[in-house]
Protein backbone atom coordinates (compact mmCIF):
# COMPACT_ATOMS: atom_id res chain seq x y z
CA UNK A 1 0.00 0.00 0.00
CA UNK A 2 2.84 2.55 0.87
CA UNK A 3 4.80 1.58 -2.09
CA UNK A 4 1.39 2.36 -4.13
CA UNK A 5 1.05 5.76 -2.64
CA UNK A 6 4.45 6.98 -3.25
CA UNK A 7 3.89 5.90 -6.92
CA UNK A 8 0.75 7.35 -7.31
CA UNK A 9 2.15 10.77 -5.77
CA UNK A 10 5.41 11.21 -8.16
CA UNK A 11 3.41 10.27 -11.40
CA UNK A 12 0.75 13.55 -10.09
CA UNK A 13 -2.68 14.00 -10.62
CA UNK A 14 -4.60 11.31 -13.15
CA UNK A 15 -6.33 12.67 -16.49
CA UNK A 16 -10.14 12.22 -14.46
CA UNK A 17 -8.82 13.85 -11.61
CA UNK A 18 -7.51 16.97 -13.76
CA UNK A 19 -11.25 16.69 -15.55
CA UNK A 20 -12.70 16.86 -12.00
CA UNK A 21 -10.35 19.52 -10.72
CA UNK A 22 -11.25 21.84 -14.18
CA UNK A 23 -15.01 21.30 -13.93
CA UNK A 24 -14.64 22.90 -10.40
CA UNK A 25 -12.89 25.38 -10.96
CA UNK A 26 -15.13 26.33 -14.50
CA UNK A 27 -18.35 26.27 -12.54
CA UNK A 28 -17.18 28.37 -9.97
CA UNK A 29 -15.87 30.99 -12.34
CA UNK A 30 -19.04 31.02 -14.04
CA UNK A 31 -21.04 31.31 -10.49
CA UNK A 32 -18.80 34.22 -9.18
CA UNK A 33 -17.82 36.37 -12.71
CA UNK A 34 -21.57 37.65 -12.25
CA UNK A 35 -21.14 38.67 -9.04
CA UNK A 36 -17.86 40.74 -9.34
CA UNK A 37 -18.79 42.41 -12.59
CA UNK A 38 -22.17 43.53 -10.30
CA UNK A 39 -19.97 44.53 -7.69
CA UNK A 40 -17.12 46.71 -9.69
CA UNK A 41 -20.66 48.07 -11.07
CA UNK A 42 -21.71 49.29 -8.09
CA UNK A 43 -18.84 50.74 -6.74
CA UNK A 44 -18.78 52.68 -9.67
CA UNK A 45 -22.35 53.96 -9.88
CA UNK A 46 -21.04 54.80 -5.90
CA UNK A 47 -18.09 56.60 -6.55
CA UNK A 48 -20.18 58.79 -9.34
CA UNK A 49 -22.61 59.58 -6.71
CA UNK A 50 -20.43 60.63 -4.43
CA UNK A 51 -18.57 62.78 -6.47
CA UNK A 52 -21.71 64.63 -7.67
CA UNK A 53 -22.06 65.29 -4.15
CA UNK A 54 -19.13 66.68 -3.27
CA UNK A 55 -18.71 68.85 -6.77
CA UNK A 56 -22.56 70.32 -5.47
CA UNK A 57 -20.78 70.72 -2.14
CA UNK A 58 -17.99 72.83 -3.55
CA UNK A 59 -20.36 75.15 -5.95
CA UNK A 60 -22.59 75.82 -3.14
CA UNK A 61 -19.91 76.34 -0.32
CA UNK A 62 -18.30 79.13 -3.40
CA UNK A 63 -21.72 80.91 -3.43
CA UNK A 64 -21.79 81.19 0.47
CA UNK A 65 -18.80 82.97 0.33
CA UNK A 66 -18.95 84.58 -2.85
CA UNK A 67 -22.22 85.79 -3.43
CA UNK A 68 -22.42 84.34 -6.62
CA UNK A 69 -22.10 81.55 -8.71
CA UNK A 70 -19.00 79.79 -10.35
CA UNK A 71 -19.83 80.93 -13.78
CA UNK A 72 -17.36 83.26 -15.05
CA UNK A 73 -14.29 83.05 -17.18
CA UNK A 74 -13.27 86.18 -15.71
CA UNK A 75 -13.36 88.74 -12.40
CA UNK A 76 -15.08 92.08 -13.20
CA UNK A 77 -13.37 93.89 -9.92
CA UNK A 78 -12.54 90.72 -8.49
CA UNK A 79 -16.80 89.87 -8.71
CA UNK A 80 -18.97 88.44 -10.80
CA UNK A 81 -18.40 88.89 -14.55
CA UNK A 82 -20.45 89.97 -17.72
CA UNK A 83 -22.77 88.01 -20.03
CA UNK A 84 -19.77 87.84 -22.37
CA UNK A 85 -17.57 85.95 -20.13
CA UNK A 86 -20.66 83.85 -18.50
CA UNK A 87 -20.25 80.05 -19.03
CA UNK A 88 -23.01 77.67 -19.93
CA UNK A 89 -20.79 74.40 -18.34
CA UNK A 90 -18.20 73.76 -15.51
CA UNK A 91 -16.54 70.74 -16.71
CA UNK A 92 -13.87 68.04 -14.99
CA UNK A 93 -11.25 66.52 -16.91
CA UNK A 94 -12.48 63.57 -18.87
CA UNK A 95 -14.34 62.58 -22.33
CA UNK A 96 -17.08 64.12 -23.99
CA UNK A 97 -20.42 61.81 -23.07
CA UNK A 98 -22.99 61.40 -26.26
CA UNK A 99 -26.46 62.55 -26.34
CA UNK A 100 -29.78 61.08 -26.59
CA UNK A 101 -30.38 64.36 -28.81
CA UNK A 102 -29.25 67.85 -29.64
CA UNK A 103 -28.79 69.59 -26.57
CA UNK A 104 -26.12 71.89 -24.95
CA UNK A 105 -24.79 69.37 -22.78
CA UNK A 106 -22.37 69.01 -25.14
CA UNK A 107 -22.11 72.62 -27.24
CA UNK A 108 -22.07 75.12 -24.18
CA UNK A 109 -19.59 77.38 -23.16
CA UNK A 110 -16.92 75.70 -20.50
CA UNK A 111 -14.91 75.97 -17.97
CA UNK A 112 -13.26 73.25 -15.79
CA UNK A 113 -14.10 72.88 -11.97
CA UNK A 114 -10.24 72.78 -11.37
CA UNK A 115 -10.22 77.05 -12.45
CA UNK A 116 -13.24 77.81 -10.61
CA UNK A 117 -13.31 75.99 -7.36
CA UNK A 118 -9.58 74.84 -6.86
CA UNK A 119 -6.89 77.52 -8.56
CA UNK A 120 -9.28 80.99 -8.81
CA UNK A 121 -8.66 81.22 -12.56
CA UNK A 122 -10.80 84.34 -13.56
CA UNK A 123 -9.30 86.02 -10.12
CA UNK A 124 -12.38 86.58 -7.67
CA UNK A 125 -11.09 88.65 -4.44
CA UNK A 126 -9.81 86.54 -1.98
CA UNK A 127 -11.79 86.22 1.28
CA UNK A 128 -10.07 88.02 4.48
CA UNK A 129 -10.57 87.94 8.07
CA UNK A 130 -12.32 91.42 7.65
CA UNK A 131 -14.20 90.73 4.37
CA UNK A 132 -17.79 88.85 4.52
CA UNK A 133 -17.55 87.84 1.00
CA UNK A 134 -14.41 86.50 -0.95
CA UNK A 135 -13.08 83.69 -2.55
CA UNK A 136 -12.44 81.17 -0.24
CA UNK A 137 -11.07 78.02 -1.67
CA UNK A 138 -9.91 75.73 -2.59
CA UNK A 139 -13.27 73.74 -2.55
CA UNK A 140 -12.26 70.67 -3.61
CA UNK A 141 -9.71 68.70 -1.56
CA UNK A 142 -8.35 67.30 -5.11
CA UNK A 143 -9.61 67.63 -8.73
CA UNK A 144 -12.16 65.03 -9.18
CA UNK A 145 -11.17 64.23 -12.44
CA UNK A 146 -13.21 61.93 -14.63
CA UNK A 147 -16.27 59.65 -13.38
CA UNK A 148 -15.80 56.04 -13.62
CA UNK A 149 -16.46 55.43 -16.81
CA UNK A 150 -14.12 57.98 -17.94
CA UNK A 151 -16.29 60.45 -19.07
CA UNK A 152 -16.28 64.59 -17.42
CA UNK A 153 -18.93 65.24 -14.64
CA UNK A 154 -20.78 68.68 -15.91
CA UNK A 155 -23.03 71.31 -13.92
CA UNK A 156 -24.81 73.29 -16.31
CA UNK A 157 -24.65 76.59 -14.33
CA UNK A 158 -25.65 78.46 -16.82
CA UNK A 159 -28.99 78.06 -15.79
CA UNK A 160 -28.81 79.58 -11.87
CA UNK A 161 -30.82 81.95 -10.54
CA UNK A 162 -30.44 83.11 -8.11
CA UNK A 163 -33.42 84.84 -7.06
CA UNK A 164 -35.16 83.55 -4.01
CA UNK A 165 -37.92 80.76 -4.32
CA UNK A 166 -38.99 78.88 -7.44
CA UNK A 167 -39.76 81.83 -9.56
CA UNK A 168 -36.87 83.25 -11.65
CA UNK A 169 -36.05 87.20 -11.65
CA UNK A 170 -38.33 88.01 -14.20
CA UNK A 171 -41.32 86.17 -12.71
CA UNK A 172 -41.29 82.51 -14.83
CA UNK A 173 -40.07 79.45 -13.64
CA UNK A 174 -36.45 78.47 -12.74
CA UNK A 175 -34.83 75.94 -14.52
CA UNK A 176 -33.08 72.75 -13.12
CA UNK A 177 -29.41 72.61 -12.39
CA UNK A 178 -27.56 69.46 -11.71
CA UNK A 179 -24.45 68.15 -10.95
CA UNK A 180 -24.36 65.35 -13.73
CA UNK A 181 -22.30 62.22 -14.77
CA UNK A 182 -23.48 60.37 -17.65
CA UNK A 183 -23.61 57.03 -15.57
CA UNK A 184 -22.57 53.58 -16.98
CA UNK A 185 -23.69 54.16 -20.78
CA UNK A 186 -21.79 56.96 -21.12
CA UNK A 187 -24.95 58.95 -22.37
CA UNK A 188 -26.34 62.05 -21.85
CA UNK A 189 -30.30 61.31 -21.12
CA UNK A 190 -31.05 64.17 -18.69
CA UNK A 191 -32.79 67.14 -20.61
CA UNK A 192 -30.50 70.00 -20.71
CA UNK A 193 -32.91 72.83 -19.82
CA UNK A 194 -36.47 71.46 -17.49
CA UNK A 195 -38.26 72.82 -15.33
CA UNK A 196 -37.40 72.65 -11.74
CA UNK A 197 -40.78 71.83 -10.72
CA UNK A 198 -41.18 68.89 -12.56
CA UNK A 199 -37.35 68.32 -13.37
CA UNK A 200 -35.98 64.64 -13.17
CA UNK A 201 -32.80 62.75 -14.80
CA UNK A 202 -32.92 60.24 -17.83
CA UNK A 203 -31.79 56.43 -18.52
CA UNK A 204 -28.81 55.79 -16.23
CA UNK A 205 -27.90 59.41 -15.72
CA UNK A 206 -26.39 60.25 -12.08
CA UNK A 207 -26.97 63.47 -10.58
CA UNK A 208 -27.47 66.19 -7.89
CA UNK A 209 -29.72 68.66 -8.33
CA UNK A 210 -28.57 72.76 -6.39
CA UNK A 211 -31.58 74.41 -8.05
Amino acid sequence: MSSERISRSENGFTLIELTVVLAVIVTLALILTPSITNFINDSRVARARNDTQTIAGAVVQFYKDNGFFPQWTAAVSGGAGTVANKVDLLISSGNVPTVSSANTWTTGTTDTLAHQVMNNTPVYTVKTATSQFGWNGPYLSSDIGADAWNNRYMVNVGLIDTNQGIQTQSGGTKDAVWVISAGPNGQIETTFTQLATSAASGGDDIGVRIQ
